[in-house]
Order: structure tokens, then sequence, then C-alpha cells
């Protein structure tokens, strides 16, 4: 998780200084901008929301797995990474770059947005009232952090990703998802906790800047949305968030104890470059948490991946595209014990995978995918029964379907 955590703020990093070198795609000799109200929603929040209601059913496996794998993890930086996004809009603005936005616009529209998300998360958190994992209060749900963060993020991307490049878009967000695992990693938040923050944070700078258009409609403008239709051909680059559903189940004779491994609920964060409009590379990070049970014993195994790998993709259409992928990383498993006869090894180790996906890009370098991926793991189990010790390692392959949001570039 701390390698996952790293990774993303280097990656975030690197795209920031990348989007600050991109020969700029419109020239300052453009003419005044002008507002189409509508086109400031995005609808991404409403995937984002329903995904932390159908996580919600689930969340003591997240919560179980991550406290078997790293059970005394606590960091601070959570609670400065959340405002990082809109920093770097504010000293981008400061230091003299054109943005969507003058001052005045940005300010007020800045102002809407942060008005709206603090008023949406205090309500539902006082009003739903739900126990934090830490048992220290009841306000977790949703996550405010990450709502500050995807809000943030959301803003760099309207000032600076939709009218400059979408690198900007790149990072901010990378930055709002590492606030969002760092806030479950914390014990401070549930996964569906994370999830409804993020969509209350990106809804709430929608309907900020379409209240901001409303007052100042074309005025304090500076530049316009860059015209980039939404096209695989020209943007095949991505960075994707998805949440989905293991379907297999699998049982297995250990020393003559019947083991059931139960479906699982993943969540991943995956990035990948072409170098051409067919093939490229790419990374992907995966958390799942199948429950192993057998008799009346019962707990939760996290399951963490970290994999890299070759990706392909062919345009049918400019909006739509088929995909696919080849992977291999390295697995981590908690370990745990089931009653006084069965263990599993904390693990770390190999892992591969393949996956396809099936694309549309609907608009503002947006996209959705279905994704079906296979990944093929191994879990050591222990048993000591009748004075013996007994060890056996079992194949544990998972077919996953999952629904993701993706930012193109």
């Amino acid at each position: 998780m701390r390698l996952f955590a790293t990774y993303l703020l280097l990656f975030s990093a690197l795209v920031s200084l990348k989007a600050a070198n991109v020969e700029d795609s419109i020239s300052y000799n453009h003419p005044t901008p002008r507002i189409s109200y509508w086109r400031e929603f995005s609808y991404v929040p409403v995937p984002l929301i329903a995904s932390a209601f159908i996580v919600k059913a689930c969340k003591n496996d997240i919560r179980g797995a991550r406290n078997n794998f790293i059970p005394g993890y606590k960091s601070e930086l959570d609670n400065y990474i959340q405002y990082a996004p809109i920093v770097l809009a504010t000293g981008l603005k400061a230091a003299g770059v054109e943005s969507r936005s003058k001052w005045g616009r940005y300010a007020v529209s800045s102002a809407f947005s942060y008005a709206v998300m603090a008023g949406i998360v205090n309500l539902a958190k006082y009003t739903i009232k739900e126990e934090r994992p830490d048992g220290s209060s009841r306000n977790s749900f949703p996550s405010g952090h990450t709502a500050t963060a995807f809000a943030s993020a959301s803003i760099l991307h309207k000032e600076f990703g939709q009218t400059r490049s979408l690198w900007y878009s790149v990072a901010g967000y990378s930055v709002a998802t590492i606030t969002g695992v760092m806030r479950v990693m914390n014990n401070r938040h549930w996964a569906s906790d994370v999830l409804c923050g993020a969509g209350i944070g990106i809804f709430s700078v929608d309907l900020g800047y379409f209240l901001g258009d409303i007052i100042f409609r074309d005025k304090q403008l500076q530049r316009p949305i860059r015209d980039n239709e939404c096209n695989f051909f020209a943007s095949p680059n991505f960075f994707n968030l998805s949440v989905g559903a293991g379907l297999i189940e699998h049982s297995a004779d250990i020393a003559g104890l019947d083991v059931n491994i139960n479906r699982m609920i993943t969540a991943q964060a995956e990035a990948a470059y072409f170098f051409t409009k067919h093939l490229g590379a790419g990374i992907r990070f995966n958390v799942g948490s199948p429950i192993v049970s057998y008799g009346k014993y019962s707990d939760v195994m996290g399951i963490y991946t970290l994999t890299a790998g070759a990706y392909l993709q062919y345009p049918i259409t400019p909006r739509f595209a088929i995909g696919g992928k080849a992977m291999i990383g390295r697995l981590l498993i908690s370990g745990f014990k089931l009653g006084e006869e069965l263990s599993v090894d904390k693990k770390v180790g190999t892992t591969y995978g393949i996956g396809a996906n099936i694309g549309y890009a609907y608009r503002n370098n947006i996209a959705w995918r279905l994704n079906a991926d296979f990944d093929m793991n191994h879990v050591r189990f222990k048993s000591h029964r009748n004075n013996q010790d007994y060890s056996q390692r079992k194949a544990f392959g998972q077919l996953t379907l999952s629904a993701s949001m993706s930012v193109m570039f």
C-alpha cells in the first residue's frame, strides 16, 4: 500500500511537469470563449455514488482485509495532500499561467463549489451518523477529506485540464485517489465513504461552476475548453478507477477441512500509455477481499496486487473501442488464523492475469469501460490436526467484472 501511494505521488509529480511543458494547442490570440451551461455537468458522480452503496454492503470485508494486513498503519499525509490540486491551480494562476477563468470568476466558482461540497458532506455526516471504522465518532459517511480532494482536482481539471492539457487532470485525480486510499489505510473511513466522497466532490464543482457561469455568463473568461472531441484514435491513454465483483467461488480440501473462498469485491486504479493507437504499456493496483471460511469460522483475506504489462486497443469507431491486456506483478496476501486448526500465510509472491474491455468515450475526454479480468494467485494454507502439521498451496483464479470511469489523454 505504501508502494502504491508513493507511485501515485511520483506519477502525479511527473505528469504535472509534463503538463507544464506540453505545447499549448490553443493560440493566445483566441476569441472570447463562450459557455454552454449544461456542459459543466460530467455525470461522473453517478456511478461513484452508486458504487458506494454497493460496496457499503461489504464494508466490513474490506476493513477486515486492511486490519489483517496493515493493522498499525498511520500517516498524516492525507491531511495535507487533499489540498494539493487547488494549491497547484492557484499557484499556476499566480504565476501568470492563463486558465479558464479570470481571478474573480475563479474565486466565485471555487467558493460555490466548496460551499456545496461542505453542505452536502456535513448534512450527510450528521444525518446518517455512520460510525467510523476506528470507533472514534459517528460521522464517517461520506469522507470529507476525499470530497475535498476530488473537488480540488475537479477545479484543476476545469481550469487547466480542459483548457490547456489533460495531464493536469491526471495529476489532480491521482492525488485525490491517494487521499481516498489513505483514508481507508488509516482506518478513518470505510471504502464506501471514500467512493461517495469522491462523487460528492466532483458533483459539487460541476454545480459550483454551473452557478458561476449563470452569474458571469461570458464575462471574465480567458480560455475556451479545448476542442478535443472524444476520440479513442486521438486519446488512447487513460487513468482509470473501477469497482467490480468476482464471479468464482472456490472450495478446497485442506487436510480434511472443507475450506471455502467466497466471491470478492474489488477496487482498482489503473493507468496506461499507448505508443501507437493499438499498443501500449500500463500499471494496475488492485484490492480484493474474499471471505475464507470453514465450519463456524470465517475471516477476510486481503489480496493486494501491483502489476504491469502490455495493453492492446482497437478503436472500432472514434467513440467505441475494444481492448485487452496481459499483466504480471507482485501479490500481497494478508495472513490470519481460523480457529485452532487452519491458518493462511502472510505472503509476497507473483501474480499474473489477462483482461478485456469495451469502452465508450462520451465527452470531455471521459470514457466508460466494462472490464473482464482474470487473475491467477496462489494461497498457502496451513493446518494442524491430530497433532500433525500440514501445508498446502492452492491456485486461486478469479474472474472479475467491473465498471470504470476513465480520464482519456
